[in-house]
C-alpha cells in the first residue's frame, strides 16, 4: 500500500510540474489518473480545480474546489479561488460569502479586498466595495490595480474627481496599464474635461494602437470639442477595425451631420439601425436631421421613435385612453395635451391647442407650474392644469405637445400655426406697463445664459454651447452710453448667470427685472412692454415669440434642429431674426453683427 501511494504522489507531482510549465492537458490527463485511485485526495483535488480554473472551465473549476473545501475546511486558499470560480460564474452573492469568510481569517488579504470589492461592485453595492478598495490602497498603496479598482467603483458613483485620481495614481505606477488609461479617459470624458480624455486615450493607443474602444472614445470626445473632421478620421480608424458597432455608426452619422455631409449621415444611421434595430436613437437623430432641412414629411414620423430612445424611455407618459394621432374624430371629445421635455418646446407647441378646439374637441392643457399661469388664456383651451396637479378631469384621448405637428399634418411651413398665439397676462402687463419708464426709449431685453441646473453631462454641454458670459455682450451695452433713446432689461434669472452681471463694470447700464419674474405669465408681461429681445437659445425667446414680440436669436454653431441649417428667419415664429455662429464657440464676430444690426434701428 505505501509503495502505491509513493506512486500516486510521484503522479501528482508529475502534474503539478506538467501544471507549472503551462502544459495543462498532459496535466490533466495525469490528475485524472490520481484522482481515479484517491478520490478524496484533498491535494489532487484543490490542483486539478485550480487546473480548471487555469483553463477557464469555471462549472468544473467550482464543482471541483467545493469538493476540496468539503475535504479541507481549513485551507483559506482554497475559499479564495472558489469565490474566484463562483465569481466567473456571475454568482457574485456566493462569491462574497466566501471572501467574507477569508478575510474574517486574514483581514489584511489584499488580493481577496480587491477580488470582493469587484464582486460588490458588480452587486451594486458601491458604499461597501469602495471601503474594501480604501483598505486595499492604504494596505498596498504601490498596488496600480488597487487604485484602478477604486476609479471604477468612483467612477460608478459619479465621483469624477477622486476617479480621475484614483486612475492617475495606477498610472504612475504602471505606466503601460492600458485599462486605466482608457477609464481615465472615459471618466474624464463624463466629467466633461475633455483636453484630458483626449491625452488619456492617446496615451492608451501609444500602448495598444488598435485599441478599438479608446479610438472610438476618442472620435467622441473630438465631436465634442467641435472638431468634426478629426472625429471622423478617428470613427472610420475604428470601423477599420470592426464595422460591427451600432454606436460607432450612430457616432458617425452625428459627426457627418456637423459637417452638413446629410446623405452620408443617413447613410451611416440606416448602418446603424440595420445593426441594432430596436434602438430608437438613430432613427430620431435621422428625423432631427430631416427636420432641420425642413423635411417635415419624414421628420415628424421620424420623430415619434423619440420614445425608444435611451433619453426618452423614461419620460413617456402612459394613460388607460388612447393616444391621439389624427386618426380618430374630436368632436364632442376631451383632450389632454401633456408637456414634454422642457418649457421652451411647450410654448412652441401649445399653438396647435387651438387647431384641435376647431375640430370640436374640448382641451385640457396639462404643463409645467411655472406656465400655467401665461398659458392660462390660450384661444380654445378649456382648462390648464400643471404637471403637479393631483387629479386629472376626465379626458377621452391623450396626446404629447411633440406629437401634435405629426397629427396635425405639419408636412410645409405653410401649414405652422402661426405666432402671435400667446397674449400678456392683463393685470402683470398693466403693472410693468406702470413700471417702466414713461419715454420713447427702445427698450431691449438680454438673455445671456441657458438653465445652469442640468447634470446629464451632453445637456451640460450643451447649455455651455448655447449660453455666453455677460461680459460677451458688452459691445452692445456700451451702446446705451451714446444713445439716451436705448434701454437695456436684464430677463436673465439663475443665480450664476445673473451675478456675472451684477460683477460687471456696465451694470449699471442694465435693469435686472430678475427678482420681479417669479414665473413665466411675469416674464411674458415684462416682454409684451419691451420692443425688442436679443437672447440665447433658450425658452425665453419662444415666449417672446409666441407673445409676437421681435427677437434677436444668438444661435450656436450647428444649433437646434428648430432652427435649421444657416437660416437667418424662423418658420415657427415671424418676428425672429437668428444671427448664428459661423464658427463654433466664437461668439465676438456675432456680437458685432448685433451690434450692427442694433446702431442701424438706432440711425
Amino acid at each position: 500500500m505505501r509503495q502505491q501511494a509513493n506512486a500516486n504522489q510521484i503522479l501528482l507531482q508529475k502534474a503539478l510540474a506538467l501544471h507549472q510549465k503551462g502544459q495543462l492537458a498532459p496535466a490533466e490527463e495525469l490528475y485524472k489518473k490520481v484522482l481515479v485511485k484517491l478520490p478524496r485526495h484533498f491535494e489532487a483535488n484543490y490542483l486539478y480545480g485550480m487546473l480548471k480554473l487555469h483553463q477557464e472551465d469555471w462549472e468544473t473549476a467550482e464543482a471541483q474546489l467545493a469538493k476540496a473545501i468539503e475535504l479541507n475546511p481549513d485551507h483559506l486558499d482554497t475559499y479564495f479561488d472558489h469565490a474566484g470560480a463562483l465569481a466567473h460564474l456571475g454568482r457574485d452573492d456566493e462569491a462574497v460569502a466566501r471572501y467574507d469568510l477569508v478575510l474574517t481569517v486574514n483581514a489584511d488579504f489584499v488580493e481577496a479586498l480587491l477580488a470582493r470589492g469587484a464582486a460588490l461592485r458588480r452587486l451594486g453595492r458601491n458604499r461597501e466595495a469602495l471601503a474594501d478598495l480604501e483598505r486595499a490602497t492604504a494596505l498596498a498603496p504601490d498596488n496600480a490595480d488597487a487604485w484602478f479598482q477604486r476609479g471604477n467603483v468612483l467612477h460608478d458613483s459619479y465621483a469624477y474627481g477622486d476617479a480621475r485620481e484614483s486612475y492617475e495614481r495606477a498610472v504612475a505606477l504602471r505606466p503601460d496599464f492600458i485599462e486605466a488609461w482608457f477609464n481615465l479617459g472615459n471618466t474624464c470624458k463624463d466629467g466633461n474635461q475633455l483636453d484630458q480624455a483626449l491625452r488619456a486615450y492617446d496615451r492608451a493607443l501609444e500602448v495598444q494602437p488598435d485599441f478599438f474602444e479608446a479610438i472610438s472614445n476618442r472620435g467622441y470626445v473630438l465631436f465634442k470639442m467641435q472638431r468634426p473632421a478629426e472625429a471622423l478620421q478617428a470613427y472610420d480608424r475604428a470601423l477599420a477595425l470592426d464595422e460591427r458597432a451600432p454606436d460607432l455608426w450612430f457616432n458617425r452619422g452625428s459627426t457627418l451631420e456637423q459637417l452638413y455631409r446629410f446623405e452620408e449621415a443617413s447613410e451611416s444611421y440606416r448602418r446603424a439601425k440595420a445593426l441594432k434595430p430596436d434602438a430608437g436613437s438613430a432613427t430620431w437623430n435621422e428625423a432631427l436631421m430631416q427636420l432641420r432641412q425642413g423635411d417635415f414629411v419624414n421628420g415628424w414620423k421620424g420623430f415619434e421613435t423619440r420614445w425608444a430612445t435611451e433619453q426618452m424611455r423614461g419620460q413617456q407618459r402612459q394613460f388607460m385612453q388612447p393616444l391621439w394621432l389624427g386618426e380618430q374624430p374630436l368632436e364632442g371629445k376631451t383632450i389632454l395635451l401633456h408637456a414634454e421635455q422642457g418649457f421652451g418646446d411647450t410654448l412652441q407647441f401649445v399653438r396647435y391647442a387651438p387647431l384641435l378646439a376647431a375640430r370640436g374637441a374640448r382641451v385640457i392643457l396639462e404643463v409645467q407650474p411655472a406656465l400655467t399661469r401665461q398659458l392660462a388664456g390660450l384661444p380654445g383651451v378649456t382648462q390648464v392644469i400643471g404637471t403637479d396637479h393631483f387629479m386629472r378631469p376626465p379626458f377621452d384621448f391623450h396626446c404629447p405637445l411633440m406629437s401634435l405637428p405629426l397629427a396635425c399634418k405639419t408636412f410645409s411651413e405653410a401649414d405652422i400655426p402661426r405666432a402671435p398665439y400667446l397674449l400678456p397676462e392683463a393685470s402683470s402687463w398693466a403693472a410693468w406697463h406702470q413700471r417702466l419708464p414713461r419715454n420713447r426709449a427702445l427698450r431691449v431685453g438680454l438673455v445671456w445664459a441657458g438653465s445652469s441646473a442640468q447634470t446629464h453631462p451632453d445637456a451640460v454641454r450643451i447649455d455651455g454651447e448655447r449660453s455666453l458670459p455677460f461680459a460677451t455682450l458688452a459691445p452692445l451695452v456700451e451702446l446705451a452710453r451714446e444713445h439716451a433713446a436705448l434701454e437695456f432689461y436684464s430677463l436673465q434669472v439663475g443665480q450664476d448667470a445673473v451675478a456675472q452681471l451684477h460683477a460687471h463694470p456696465l451694470a449699471s447700464l442694465v435693469r435686472d427685472c430678475s427678482p420681479e419674474l417669479h414665473d413665466f405669465a411675469e416674464t411674458g408681461a415684462l416682454l409684451a412692454n419691451l420692443d425688442l429681445l436679443i437672447t440665447v437659445d433658450t425658452s425665453v425667446c419662444h415666449l417672446a415669440g409666441a407673445l409676437g414680440r421681435p427677437v434677436w436669436l444668438l444661435n450656436r454653431h450647428n444649433g437646434c434642429w428648430r432652427w435649421q441649417v444657416e437660416r437667418e428667419d424662423s418658420p415657427w415664429y415671424g418676428g425672429m431674426t437668428i444671427f448664428g455662429q459661423r464658427t463654433a464657440g466664437q461668439w465676438d464676430e456675432v456680437i458685432a453683427r448685433v451690434r450692427a444690426a442694433l446702431q442701424q434701428q438706432l440711425a
